[in-house]
C-alpha cells in the first residue's frame, strides 16, 4: 500500500512540473524557460504545438494593426487639434481649410480597432494550447437556451 502511495504522489509530482505554463512572454516547462518563437521546443503535442503557432500569428497581426493605428493617432492628433486657423498677410486675412488630422485619427482608431480582436484570439489560442499541452479539457460544449424578452420568448444556441 505504502509503495502505491508513493507511486501516486512521485506521478503526480512529476504532472506537476512538466506542465507548461507562461510568465510574461516565456514559455516555463520543467523549470526552462523558452522563449515564444522556440515554442515547438517546449511543445510535445502536435495538435497544441499548431495552435501556439496559430496564436502567435494571430499576435503578430494584431500588433502591426495596433501600431499602424497608434502611428496613424499620434501623427494625425497634432493637426486635429490645431483646427481652423486665419493668418493675416499684407493686410489681407486668409482662412486655412479645417484640418484632416481627425480623419486620420478616425483612421488610426479603426486600425487599433481591428487589431483588437487578433490580439483577443492571440490570448485565447496560446491558453488552448497550454491546455492541450498540459492534458486539461478543452471540449467544446454549445448548448440552447431559451430566454424571454417581454412577452417573446427565444431559443438562442450558444458556443
Amino acid at each position: 500500500m505504502k509503495k502505491v502511495i508513493l507511486f501516486s504522489l512521485m506521478a503526480t509530482f512529476q504532472l506537476a512540473i512538466a506542465q507548461v505554463s507562461m510568465e510574461g512572454n516565456k514559455l516555463v516547462k520543467e523549470g526552462q524557460t523558452f522563449k515564444l518563437r522556440d515554442y515547438r521546443q517546449a511543445f510535445k503535442n502536435e495538435e497544441a504545438s499548431k495552435t501556439f503557432g496559430k496564436a502567435r500569428t494571430n499576435a503578430t497581426v494584431g500588433q502591426v494593426f495596433a501600431y499602424a493605428g497608434g502611428f496613424a493617432i499620434g501623427f494625425g492628433i497634432i493637426p486635429a487639434l490645431s483646427g481652423k486657423k486665419q493668418e493675416v498677410r499684407n493686410g489681407i486675412v486668409y482662412e486655412n481649410q479645417p484640418s484632416k488630422g481627425w480623419t486620420v485619427v478616425g483612421i488610426g482608431a479603426g486600425l487599433v480597432g481591428i487589431g483588437i480582436p487578433f490580439a483577443i484570439a492571440a490570448n485565447k489560442n496560446a491558453k488552448r494550447a497550454m491546455a492541450l499541452e498540459n492534458g486539461e479539457p478543452t471540449a467544446f460544449q454549445p448548448h440552447f437556451k431559451l430566454e424571454s424578452a417581454g412577452t417573446n420568448l427565444a431559443l438562442s444556441y450558444n458556443f
